[in-house]
């Protein structure tokens, strides 16, 4: 109870006054901006540049009026250490300058600087000039107070995305594992097999989804590693084709292999999940009775691999949401299968890392082809 009403009178509190520091080596001229400003501001003064840079390090400010002309250091060469120093480089300056030296007020705000006043001083306008650029700091500090909650959010989420879909995949194994033995122990018994084959459909889905939300957060956070070397990519898409055979089966989808050809430039097991993507995508949005093709050749600089399928083709209105992440699509997995929506967006990024490129087509006769361009592998 006494920790919520404290709470409640800390936010009652007024805010702390903004801070100004003044910067001139004439005395006289620190007073009277003292005297116009000190109602409305904490103030601290410096009587040269390096006193200023000093005070810069071991205080806060929210402002900074800067005269140009000074001994030893010159008003350009302190703004020139402010913009240059990233703690402090977004901080406002004015700066402060004689009626006649315009050509010096000009070098100033093309330095840097956010706005000017001039001597002799008219309090109001300095005044004035003041209140706007603290009034324009105030909005950018919220603004990025701002950017940095929703980026604190973000990260959160997707921490605890990462631990939950990471957390997932220990009782998917066991579960895969409890299926295998049922199968060897209870396969021949037909009243049992359906239930087998429901709890192989469940599992193989739901590891989709947790490997889908693991890549989509590895390639957010910029950890998807990738380890180019020389790759035959004829063996990746046998093993790819064996791992999606039993899929294919169960939808009476005849899965080919067509011409393989070419050696790429590429991360093995990244480009075999390329290839996997795909190969699931054509069997899971193709209708029963129908072939899936895989093949590759090599095209220039490029070893192009290609899966065709017998589906129902993508209306064109959805061609350029393909390849975006949860792109609403008409078209609907026709065996009842889910879909993250991210399959094909996590296709665009692995091959993006690998510089190369993605497309489909879609053939008057039907059907898609989905492709992807990777660097040919050269001695």
């Amino acid at each position: 109870m006494n920790l919520a009403i404290m709470s409640i009178e800390q936010q009652r509190q007024p805010a702390p006054q903004p801070h100004l520091l003044l910067v001139d080596d004439d005395a006289d001229i620190l007073v009277l901006l003292k005297q116009i400003l000190y109602r409305d501001y904490r103030v601290t003064t410096a009587h040269n540049g390096h006193h200023a840079l000093k005070l810069l390090e071991q205080q806060p400010f929210d402002l900074v009026l800067l005269d140009l002309m000074m001994p030893d250091m010159s008003g350009m060469d302190v703004l020139d250490s402010i913009r240059l120093n990233p703690q402090i480089a977004d901080l406002p300056v004015m700066i402060v300058s004689a009626l006649t030296h315009n050509e010096d007020v000009v070098r100033g705000l093309q330095s840097g600087a956010n706005d000017y006043i001039t001597k002799p001083f008219d309090p109001e306008v300095v005044r004035a000039r003041v209140r706007a650029q603290l009034a324009t700091k105030k909005q950018l500090d919220e603004r990025q107070q701002t950017i940095s909650n929703l980026w604190m959010r973000h990260e959160l989420k997707d921490r605890f995305l990462k631990i939950a879909t990471h957390d997932l995949k220990s009782p998917l194994n066991s579960i895969r594992l409890a299926h295998y033995h049922l199968r060897n122990v209870l396969g021949d018994n037909p009243d049992v097999i359906e239930a087998l084959d429901t709890i192989e459909t469940t599992v193989n889905t739901m590891n989709e989804l947790v490997e889908d939300f693991l890549d989509s957060a590895a390639i957010q956070t910029g950890k998807a590693d990738i380890n180019l070397q020389p790759v035959t990519v004829e063996d990746a898409i046998w093993d790819v084709v064996s791992r999606y055979s039993a899929t294919a089966i169960q939808k009476h989808i005849t899965l080919l292999i067509g011409d393989t050809e070419g050696v790429a430039l590429a991360d093995y097991p990244r480009l075999a999940q390329i290839i996997g993507n795909l190969v699931s995508n054509a069997i899971k949005y193709s209708p029963h009775n129908r072939m899936v093709t895989v093949a590759s050749q090599v095209k220039g600089d490029w070893v192009h691999i290609s899966v065709t399928d017998e589906g129902p083709g993508i209306p064109e209105a959805e061609y350029a949401v393909m390849f975006e992440p949860f792109g609403k699509l008409s078209n609907r997995p026709t065996g009842g299968e889910s879909s993250t929506g991210l399959g094909l967006w996590i296709v665009r990024e692995l091959v993006g890392l690998h510089n190369g490129q993605a497309g489909f087509e879609c053939p008057t006769e039907g059907g898609s082809i989905f492709w992807v361009d990777i660097p040919l592998f050269r001695e």
